[in-house]
């Protein structure tokens, strides 16, 4: 005797978002349309395929109806600063390839090979408005108050002066047999990055000793050089300077930055905002 429709709740015809998501900080934080457009992966997400779920951003958006691709691509970021996805393949746009995402609240993998979700979005505390110089700028303060982090002058201020006095920023060593260091140029684009006069003299083959700014300040700074750059900044600043963009993304919501990549991050970012302005923004 046959039997009649499955339930809503039987035979895994439907998914849920658990209760350690939507009581994060990350997801108070997350506006709607980046809820509704996690709820398209969760949707896209076949049991087996997370890390592998190639989903274009026009796909996305007939998903969730929206015809702003631009609105759509700009909450799929959104998702990825909080922690809740991480882009695993960086195809390009223009060669008409999606890109393929993971789903951090969600198992990786097959059978005996499975990997545990990393829950990314826990790590994610919103931006606070704190002093920076003359001015303020938002900072990360994940203990939600208490003391905050040191400013640009804490971080540098045991330093001991190495570089020219014009820019404002010591403790970077070059020394006689350091490679030539990156010096003054006049206003221009370069790698699609609009430059500001007078950018940050570093030298991208830096020993590791030398990395110049603490984490801490980068994070800062890149921040600031986003909100100058607006849409597509991430995108821009991640090519530039040769950083995959999952990277960029993790440290600018608290992760680490591998090494090799700070002198190159610096360089871009002194580019648009040079050191010394970021007393002043």
């Amino acid at each position: 005797m046959g039997q009649g429709p499955q339930k809503a709740d039987h035979g895994g015809n439907f998914f849920m978002t658990p209760r350690r998501v939507t009581a994060s900080v990350a997801w108070r934080h997350l506006s709607f349309r980046a809820r509704a457009v996690l709820q398209a992966f969760e949707h896209a997400f076949n049991g087996h395929n997370n890390g592998e779920i190639a989903f274009a951003i026009h796909d996305i958006g007939k998903a969730i109806g929206s015809a702003s691709h631009g609105l759509t691509a700009k909450a799929v970021a959104e998702l990825i600063e909080k922690g809740f996805l991480e882009q695993t393949s960086d195809e390009n746009r223009a060669m008409s390839k999606a890109r393929t995402y993971r789903i951090t609240f969600v198992a990786t993998g097959k059978a005996r090979a499975i990997e545990p979700a990393t829950h990314d979005y826990e790590d994610w505390r919103p931006m606070q408005k704190r002093k920076f110089g003359s001015g303020e700028t938002p900072s990360k303060n994940p203990s939600g108050g208490g003391e905050m982090q040191p400013t640009v002058q804490d971080c540098l201020g045991d330093m001991q002066p190495t570089m020219t006095e014009s820019r404002g920023f010591e403790g970077l060593s070059l020394g006689g047999d350091s490679p030539r260091p990156l010096y003054n140029h006049s206003s221009h684009v370069s790698d699609g990055l609009q430059v500001s006069p007078e950018p940050l003299k570093l030298s991208a083959e830096s020993s590791r000793a030398d990395l110049g700014v603490e984490p801490v300040t980068l994070r800062q700074w890149v921040a600031e050089v986003l909100k100058r750059l607006g849409y597509g900044g991430a995108r821009q600043l991640a090519e530039a300077a040769k950083v995959p963009e999952p990277a960029l993304s993790r440290f600018r919501s608290g992760k680490n930055l591998p090494d090799h990549y700070r002198i190159p991050l610096q360089i871009e970012c002194s580019k648009v905002i040079r050191f010394d302005e970021l007393e002043v923004v």
